[in-house]
């Protein structure tokens, strides 16, 4: 995974996008930031803050895969690297910044 590719991606993202990245090492997809966030309000992905990215990641199972590319646009696919998807409305980050800080703050717990 391109660390720097993930932190520019998830800074600049417009709102409608969902970035998914291959993380070989668990061999799962994996989001984080904004998109992470749109992921847990579909479905049910495992949760945790990445300490490295110091961002919330979502690591996806194969069946939040297959819902993503039924219900999203997808712009791009790389397979077992990268996905790119479009929202048909904008996610909001109204509720991010108290979610991000939850995750964190659990992470911390731990």
């Amino acid at each position: 995974m391109d660390k720097e590719r993930i932190s520019l991606q998830e800074v600049a993202n417009d709102g409608q996008t969902v970035n998914l990245y291959y993380d070989e090492m668990v061999g799962m997809y994996a989001a984080y930031g904004l998109s992470a966030y749109y992921t847990t309000l579909v479905s049910d992905p495992y949760m945790s803050f990445s300490e490295e990215m110091q961002l919330p990641v979502a690591l996806l199972r194969r069946e939040n895969i297959l819902y993503l590319r039924q219900s999203l646009i997808r712009l791009e696919h790389e397979p077992k690297v990268y996905y790119k998807f479009k929202t048909r409305m904008p996610i909001g980050e109204a509720g991010y910044a108290k979610w991000a800080a939850k995750i964190k703050a659990k992470h911390e717990g731990v």
